[in-house]
């Protein structure tokens, strides 16, 4: 009798813990091998076990770091600042500033201007050797930004045939820009593009404002 007793006592007992060390002993008491229990612990409301416990504290807490003893806190995630635009840092850069002048567009294009335009022989896209050492300042900029495209853009005045300004502007372009990879910028990063006579700075019936016509920009971005 008094075994029978020691036998319902544990079956009370077992039947009531869902933590998976007494269901799995319950089943091993029935002696079946193998076991045929699904052996998942159960968490419910008022579950004393440890894993329980510490999920409770936690969503006490909302999810912080819970000051219970529950050993070691998890790591702290700081988000990094946002990286400073690349026309901002252009635009603030002084070995460009010693050259020419930075605009910067809402689309987070600088667009760089020499001060002194870059001058070519009559007709031609050779580069006048005045300009050359310009060239090489902006370059050294450049090189300071790796992930920098660089567009240079070529302009002329209106006189002459526009398609003829146009391969002419191209040209242009292209020097300017080969003079840049020839002073260090990546290659890969380098493109030209000619417009021209669209888009003057400044009027065509004037012999000075022809001049700041023909010119070259840099538009610079970081895509």
């Amino acid at each position: 009798m008094k075994k029978v007793f020691t036998l319902l006592a544990v079956a009370l007992f077992l039947a009531a813990c869902h933590c998976t060390q007494c269901t799995r002993t319950a089943c091993h008491i029935n002696k079946q091998a193998p076991c045929a229990c699904a052996h998942h612990h159960q968490h419910k409301a008022g579950c004393k076990c440890p894993k329980c416990q510490k999920e409770g504290c936690h969503k006490k807490h909302h999810g912080q770091d819970c000051p219970c003893a529950h050993g070691p806190k998890a790591p702290q995630h700081h988000a990094k600042p946002a990286p400073q635009p690349m026309a901002k840092k252009v635009a603030e850069d002084k070995d460009l500033a010693a050259v020419g002048k930075v605009k910067t567009k809402a689309d987070n294009t600088a667009v760089f201007s020499f001060d002194k335009p870059i001058n070519f022989k009559v007709n031609s896209d050779e580069i006048e050797s005045a300009s050359a050492k310009d060239i090489k300042q902006a370059a050294k900029a450049l090189k300071k930004y790796p992930n920098a495209k660089v567009k240079v853009v070529g302009y002329t005045d209106s006189i002459g045939e526009p398609a003829y300004n146009l391969e002419l502007s191209k040209r242009r372009a292209k020097a300017v820009a080969m003079e840049l990879i020839n002073d260090g910028v990546p290659a890969k990063n380098v493109s030209f593009f000619g417009m021209g006579d669209k888009d003057p700075v400044a009027s065509n019936k004037t012999a000075q404002g022809r001049a700041q016509n023909r010119r070259v920009e840099l538009e610079i971005t970081n895509k």
